[in-house]
C-alpha cells in the first residue's frame, strides 16, 4: 500500500506560528518578571574595582542605598598594565585593586535619571548578603552636589566591607596576642596565690579582710542611722522634719519670696530710695562727683599729713621757732626768767592796786578823793559847755558869716 503524503494546510501552519509566538511571549514574560532580562530597556553600564572579589559573582545584585537597581555582568582580573591606566577615568581606582566588576543599572529610578543619583563622588562597597554567608553584592552610595553625573564605563570609587575571612584573620591575631598576654598573667596569678606582691597581700591578708568587713559593718550602721534620720524627717520630727513638712514654713517662705519679688520689681521700676539709687542717673552722677570730691579731699588730707610729718620732723630736729622752742634749752631758760619777772611785776601791780584802793599815793588819791572827782566832773561840765557854745558859734558863723566878717574902720 503506497504511503500517503499528508500536506500541511495553512490553518495548521498558522496554529504552529501562533503556538511558537505564545511560547516566545511566555518566556519573555518569565524573564522580564524576574528583572534579569528586558531587551527593550536601556541600561547604564558602570565599573568598580576592588582588591579582591571576596564572594562577588556575576548576576549579583547592585543596590543604590539599599534599593536594587541592577546586576553584576562580569567579574574579572585586571592585567598588570591595566591597573589604574586603562583610561583616563580609571584614576579613581587604588593601586592595589586587582578585580574589576562590570555592572549595569537602570537608566531611571522613581522618575529620576540614574546618572543624577550616582555621581563621581559616589562609592561602591562590597557588602555580605548574610552574616555567615560569603556571597557579596555591590551597594552604591548616592552622590552629592559636589560630584558630577556619571557616564558609561565610569569607574566608581570603591571600598570593601569587613568579611568573615578578615574577621577570622583578625580573630587569629587577637588570639595570638591573648596567648602572649596569658603567660605573664599566669605568672602574676601564681605570685598572687602565693601571697607575693601587693595583689597577693590583698588576696591573702586576713587583716585586710577584717578591716574591710569592719568598714562594711560601720557603713551598714551608718546607713541604718541615716535611714532612721530620714524616717524622722519624713514624720516631721526635729528641726529638719519641720523644715521639710511644715506647710506654715513653706507659706512663710513663699510670702517672703513674693515680698522680695515685689521689692525687686519696685527697685527695677525706680521706686523708693533703693530704686532711685539703682535707676536714677542723676544720683549716680552725684555719687560719682561726691566720690571724686572725696578722693580730692583724701589727696588734700594726705598732703596735710605729709606737711604734718615734715613739721614733726623739723620739730624733732629743732628747726624753726617751734623746733627751737622744743629743743633749745636757752629759750626755755629765757622763758622761765620772763615768767619769773612777769610774776614779780604782777605782784607789784597787785601791791599798787592795794595801795590805790587804800587811798595811798597819787593813784590812790585819784581813785578815792571825792574832791578831785568833783573838780574833774566840774571841769568836764565846763568843757561840755564850752564845746556846746563853740558848736553854736560855728553854726551861727555858717548861717551868717557876714555878721562876723564885718570890720569897722575908724580913723578919728
Amino acid at each position: 500500500m503506497p504511503v500517503s503524503k499528508k500536506k500541511l494546510t495553512f490553518s495548521e501552519i498558522r496554529v504552529g506560528i501562533f503556538m511558537l509566538g505564545a511560547l516566545l511571549l511566555l518566556g519573555f514574560l518569565i524573564l522580564n518578571s524576574s528583572g534579569n532580562f528586558n531587551p527593550f530597556e536601556k541600561r547604564l553600564r558602570l565599573r568598580a574595582r576592588f582588591a579582591s572579589a571576596d564572594g562577588l559573582r556575576p548576576n549579583a545584585e547592585v543596590q543604590l542605598a539599599g534599593i536594587t537597581i541592577g546586576k553584576v555582568e562580569e567579574v574579572r582580573f585586571l592585567n598588570p598594565d591595566q591597573d589604574g591606566t586603562s583610561n583616563s577615568q580609571d584614576s579613581n581606582s587604588g593601586g592595589g585593586d586587582r578585580i574589576e566588576a562590570k555592572f549595569s543599572v537602570a537608566q531611571t529610578l522613581d522618575g529620576k535619571p540614574m546618572n543624577e543619583l550616582i555621581r563621581t563622588d559616589s562609592s561602591a562597597t562590597l557588602i555580605a548578603t548574610s552574616v555567615l554567608g560569603n556571597e557579596k553584592i555591590i551597594n552604591i552610595s548616592p552622590g552629592t552636589a559636589k560630584g558630577s553625573p556619571v557616564d558609561t564605563d565610569t569607574v566608581l570609587e570603591s571600598s570593601s566591607a569587613i568579611s568573615m575571612n578578615q574577621l577570622t584573620a583578625t580573630g587569629n591575631d587577637l588570639l595570638k596576642q591573648i596567648n602572649k598576654l596569658a603567660i605573664p598573667a599566669n605568672e602574676i596569678l601564681s605570685k598572687a596565690n602565693k601571697g607575693e606582691g601587693t595583689l597577693g597581700r590583698v588576696l591573702n591578708d586576713e587583716s585586710l579582710y577584717k578591716n574591710l568587713d569592719s568598714a562594711v559593718s560601720e557603713t551598714k550602721a551608718t546607713m541604718v542611722r541615716l535611714q532612721t534620720t530620714i524616717d524622722k524627717i519624713n514624720e516631721g520630727k526635729g528641726s529638719a522634719g519641720k523644715l521639710v513638712n511644715d506647710p506654715a514654713l513653706y507659706d512663710s517662705l513663699n510670702k517672703t519670696v513674693a515680698h522680695l519679688e515685689s521689692i525687686s520689681a519696685d527697685i527695677q521700676a525706680g521706686k523708693g530710695s533703693a530704686g532711685k539709687f539703682v535707676s536714677d542717673d542723676a544720683l549716680y552722677l552725684e555719687s560719682k562727683a561726691a566720690i571724686t570730691d572725696l578722693r580730692k579731699s583724701i589727696d588734700k588730707f594726705n598732703a596735710i599729713a605729709d606737711d604734718i610729718r615734715s613739721v614733726t620732723a623739723d620739730l624733732r630736729d629743732g628747726k624753726g621757732t617751734a623746733g627751737k622752742f622744743l629743743k633749745d634749752e636757752k629759750l626755755y631758760d629765757d622763758t622761765q626768767t620772763a615768767i619769773t619777772r612777769f610774776n614779780s611785776t604782777a605782784a607789784r601791780i597787785e601791791a599798787l592796786l592795794a595801795d590805790a584802793q587804800a587811798g595811798k599815793g597819787t593813784i590812790g588819791r585819784l581813785v578815792t578823793d571825792e574832791t578831785l572827782y568833783n573838780n574833774l566832773n566840774q571841769t568836764a561840765s565846763n568843757i561840755n559847755q564850752f564845746s556846746s557854745e563853740g558848736t553854736k558859734l560855728l553854726y551861727d558863723f555858717r548861717q551868717n558869716p557876714k555878721k562876723f566878717l564885718r570890720i569897722k574902720v575908724a580913723l578919728f
